[in-house]
């Protein structure tokens, strides 16, 4: 018996009594019931096949009758269809959606529309206006040019200063302390998250894409925002140079690279027609080599702003440089451009270019919303560098944040993520050095009621909706506030340092050299061996790289021993 059969018969009691007695009389008998019984099981499976396929071919020509049929004859049980979720369903904006694949290639206000060109340069505008809003002299106010009554409150207001740029100088400083003193606080939130996105990202790589296509733990909610602001806050604590900084991410793509095509090599690739495919997980690292030396000048004023206000003749060449680049790109968006005519995206579609660079052409053909979205970034950054008064500059990250995901729901276009993921990389480094507003009471708030926070995701989270929506858009608007509402919640969780663990065993510092090899190499892992192979020997290597530490730990605490001992000999 199946477990269908078994379950009809052992529901009905009546029936079950008489299994009982008829398996007492005749075995015969039974036989010829069950046998009318899977042939009614077969009727009806079907039955409802060809229900499914004729209202999937008729539902464009008669829509009515067809939405008629579909209510009548809907069983809960059943799986339900495409068609049938959106015959059903349509009209429940809470529990169902109208988006059941996420394809990017249709949305209810696209790029181009009147709205869209509209609502662009508003939000440009108005968060312009709110960084000049909060400007000011950012020096520090002198106590000879104030009255005696006001000595007080100069005092104070230094000391606060003073206690926020201790505070920022710590902050820079933990994680170095932190392998010195074991005792020293260290942003584990930071460790936690890129160890926990790594492993997200091993999950999608190596055959596990229904994970992410279905939004499992709210993985495309946070795991790419998380690595993109990590890397942001990485690039501010580091006290490598730009030079010494891209020169490690060069080794890292090296190492990446070359194990993905010595996976192509050994599986018969076609590789020298699809080098994108043989980079694949490594174009992160590229990103993050391209943003090294634009981002340079934002860093070094975010760091220098203390001693003379990011005031030098270097931050304001690149705070008009940026405005410039964004103010251009917008008038193009503005007028309507697109990129449809140009001649890079008719290169893309002559047959001899790899399916990879067509597939990816729609980013460049949106080439001005790229350069508003990223460009205008760096010039709201540098100019709040520049203007911002203290008191005001935790302000910015909340402003930089408004930019990007505004455009993300109201402004979407196919694979639209990637800017603004790039976006967040900024991000991290802003809030890093200014703490968002209000991150105290967002971090005490969660940690006291985060039950309450999951409840509110659950109920945000679209589990009809299949696919990769973070990176290709939900058709309507209000489903895609839904999409990057969760997200951005998760990412001012995150800045806002709510989720803050710790670390008693000391794992994170091995995890960290874990993950680093596990994103080099699990993509040439999964194409030598397959799913689930491939995954299990990237995450074989987690006791591995433990062994190493826990030995090369023993050796220095017996070398540390035995120096004592020297000395008094």
């Amino acid at each position: 018996w199946t477990p269908l059969e078994s379950a009809m018969w052992i529901s009905n009691p009546s029936k079950l009594f008489t299994c009982e007695l008829l398996l007492l009389l005749s075995p015969q008998i039974v036989r010829s019931i069950l046998t009318e019984t899977r042939r009614e099981l077969a009727q009806r499976a079907l039955a409802n096949q060809t229900l499914n396929s004729s209202l999937h071919s008729q539902a464009v020509l008669e829509p009515e009758r067809v939405a008629s049929t579909v209510l009548h004859n809907f069983n809960p049980d059943d799986v339900p269809t495409e068609e049938a979720l959106k015959q059903n369903f349509s009209g429940d904006w809470l529990f169902h959606v109208k988006t059941t694949a996420c394809h990017g290639n249709a949305f209810d206000n696209g790029a181009g529309t009147p709205v869209s060109r509209t609502f662009l340069p508003f939000l440009c505008v108005g968060c312009v206006g709110f960084v000049l809003w909060s400007s000011g002299d950012v020096s520090r106010p002198k106590r000879r040019e104030r009255g005696d009554g006001d000595a007080d409150k100069v005092e104070r207001a230094d000391r606060a200063e003073d206690e926020e740029a201790s505070g920022r100088d710590q902050r820079e400083e933990q994680n170095e302390q932190n392998e010195k003193t074991p005792g020293s606080k260290r942003l584990f939130h930071v460790d936690f998250a890129r160890i926990c996105a790594v492993m997200c990202v091993i999950f999608e790589h190596s055959g596990g894409i229904s994970y992410t296509h279905r939004n499992v733990g709210f993985g495309l909610w946070w795991a790419l925002p998380y690595l993109y602001v990590t890397s942001g806050m990485s690039s501010m604590m580091t006290k490598s140079s730009m030079c010494g900084y891209a020169f490690r991410l060069l080794i890292v793509f090296t190492a990446g690279v070359s194990a993905n095509l010595f996976a192509d090599v050994m599986t018969k690739r076609d590789w020298k027609h699809d080098f994108g495919n043989t980079i694949f997980q490594m174009f992160f690292v590229v990103m993050l080599l391209i943003m090294a030396p634009l981002a340079e000048p934002l860093r070094q004023a975010l760091r220098t702003r203390e001693k003379d206000g990011a005031k030098d003749a270097s931050t304001q060449l690149f705070t008009i440089f940026w405005g410039t680049v964004s103010a251009g790109a917008l008038a193009f968006f503005v007028r309507g451009f697109t990129g449809d005519t140009d001649i890079v995206t008719q290169t893309f579609q002559e047959e001899n270019v790899s399916k990879w660079i067509q597939f990816y052409a729609p980013v460049l053909r949106h080439t001005p919303l790229i350069l508003v979205h990223v460009g205008g970034t760096l010039f709201l950054s540098l100019l709040a560098a520049m203007v911002c008064r203290d008191e005001n500059t935790g302000m910015i990250g909340w402003v930089l944040l408004a930019f990007s995901y505004m455009q993300m729901v109201v402004i979407p276009w196919d694979q639209d993520s990637f800017a603004h993921l790039v976006n967040l990389n900024i991000v991290g480094m802003v809030t890093f050095q200014w703490p968002l507003a209000g991150s105290e009471k967002i971090a005490t708030l969660v940690k006291s009621y985060w039950p309450f926070l999951l409840m509110l995701l659950c109920l945000d989270s679209m589990p009809d909706m299949w696919g990769r929506c973070d990176v290709h858009s939900p058709y309507s608007t209000w489903e895609r506030f839904r999409m990057f509402l969760g997200e951005f919640t998760l990412v001012v969780c995150f800045i806002a340092g709510a989720f803050s663990p710790s670390d008693p065993n000391r794992v994170t510092p091995w995890l960290n050299l874990w993950s680093l090899y596990a994103y080099c190499f699990h993509v040439m892992w999964y194409r030598l061996f397959g799913s689930p192979y491939g995954a299990i020997i990237t995450f074989a290597g987690i006791p591995m790289f433990w062994a190493i530490m826990h030995s090369a730990a023993s050796k220095s605490t017996k070398s540390e021993s035995q120096e004592p001992k020297d000395s008094k000999a």
